[in-house]
């Protein structure tokens, strides 16, 4: 097997260590797998929107008349009146079972870069219901043809 000399001026254990082409293999092995560890840990997750959410939302209360809230795969977008959007780019989805349902905590930055959250209960009762935090109002998909 290929042996190389190493002659430091270091320490007295470390001169004329040798070291075999077994031992540069090892390291290089070692540092590849190290360097795909961290680009893969650095990488962006995508987070996908559950397909029971997907769609567009209304509900029959009067002051949300021209409003309505969308679900597509990777965002969240509020019609704010008038024909006009608003759409957000989820960051992540927390769920957790709730007693009347499963909770759903979307977390996203608004057009400023605040960290913006979305919480509500989904009920799958019915086709799907969706009541958001503090209120009292019930959003239910749309199931006309542009509801995606």
């Amino acid at each position: 097997m290929l042996q190389k000399a190493i002659i430091t001026d270091g320490r007295s254990d470390l001169r004329n260590m040798r070291r075999t082409s077994a031992d540069y293999y090892k390291y290089l092995v070692k540092n590849i797998l190290l360097i795909l560890l961290f680009v893969v840990a650095c990488e962006p997750h995508v987070v996908v929107v559950p397909n029971d959410l997907v769609g567009k939302w209304k509900t029959s209360a009067p002051q949300y008349a021209d409003r309505y809230m969308k679900f597509s795969e990777h965002t969240v977008i509020y019609g704010v009146g008038d024909g006009e959007e608003v759409s957000h780019t989820i960051d992540k989805i927390v769920i957790k079972q709730g007693v009347d349902g499963i909770v759903y905590i979307f977390s996203y930055r608004d057009a400023e870069g605040e960290k913006e959250t979305l919480t509500f209960t989904y009920h799958s009762d019915s086709g799907g219901t969706i009541q958001l935090k503090n209120s009292k109002e019930i959003w239910e998909k749309d199931r006309s043809g542009d509801a995606r």
